[in-house]
């Protein structure tokens, strides 16, 4: 009873920033702004042959380290639909974009699969949420049907279109999963632990962290853990964004290092962004 009242709670929240971003629409013309990257990638999809949507940072930034321009701040103001993933991802957005109208956080809203930060050895940490929702494949179609809606509220004349390109977009993105399921689980370290949401998607079985922290170093004693605990004494696949140093990779042997790029910067499409790393990842079961 309290979940479906959640639920409902959370559904009515959607919809009344909804109506609020329909009126400034009425109001003024402006522009959809995406925070980051795998965001802009699914905005661009789902706008695409209406309007282009506008990358607010770097394609390669993360929503740790940000630094706004006196014309980003502009464009923020100005737009008439900022989305972005909230505080927990974004926090140095949280004072600007927390009390404007024409923006939306999409954690606040509570509608996709949400799963819980880990400690270093894979536990779960209480009440915390693991931001990274767009490498579930779900909650990035989830996405793309919101942004649908609003926007087809916001401009009713484009509203099939908008909702005929999120249908396109998870189909593709659907038959890209399909297509990339491996039926043999392996179990993988993270330099740091970010890609909870590709597990089920790609059978992967996490088997602990290097560090908390991307810009930390390891410490001896979580190096001495894992190859305490290292699954089968199989050669592990190490999953990170930089190549680790020698030291570490001897400490860590035997071990597979595969570069990872959870924010898709590379991309210019968030179906071929995802694939690309699900090709990367299962390159450590072969």
């Amino acid at each position: 009873m309290l979940g479906a009242l959640m639920f409902f709670l959370h559904r009515l929240l959607a919809l009344v920033v909804i109506a609020i971003l329909t009126c400034l629409t009425q109001a003024q013309a402006g522009v959809l702004v995406a925070s980051t990257h795998p965001l802009y990638l699914i905005a661009k999809a789902v706008t695409m042959g209406v309007e282009n949507p506008v990358l607010l940072l770097p394609p390669a930034s993360s929503g740790h380290d940000i630094n706004l321009r006196p014309s980003d701040r502009l464009l923020l103001k100005q737009s008439d639909f900022v989305i972005w993933f909230g505080r927990d991802y974004e926090a140095p957005l949280y004072e600007l974009l927390a009390h404007q109208q024409n923006a939306i956080a999409l954690f606040d809203l509570k509608i996709f699969r949400r799963l819980p930060l880990r400690d270093l050895k894979g536990q779960a940490i209480p009440q915390s949420l693991d931001p990274h929702i767009w490498l579930d494949p779900e909650n990035a179609i989830s996405i793309a049907n919101y942004i649908a809606l609003v926007r087809g509220r916001q401009f009713p004349a484009h509203a099939m279109q908008y909702q005929r390109n999120a249908q396109r977009f998870a189909e593709q993105l659907r038959a890209a999963v399909t297509a990339e399921k491996s039926q043999t689980p392996r179990s993988y370290w993270a330099y740091h632990d970010a890609y909870h949401y590709l597990e089920s998607s790609l059978n992967f079985k996490f088997a602990g962290a290097l560090t908390v922290d991307p810009e930390l170093p390891p410490s001896i004693g979580q190096l001495i853990w894992l190859n305490q605990n290292r699954p089968h004494a199989e050669t592990m696949c190490l999953f990170a964004e930089r190549q680790p140093t020698a030291a570490l990779t001897a400490k860590l042997s035997p071990i597979h290092y595969y570069p990872i790029d959870e924010v898709m910067a590379s991309s210019t499409d968030f179906v071929q962004g995802w694939q690309f790393l699900a090709h990367r990842l299962e390159e450590c079961k072969r």
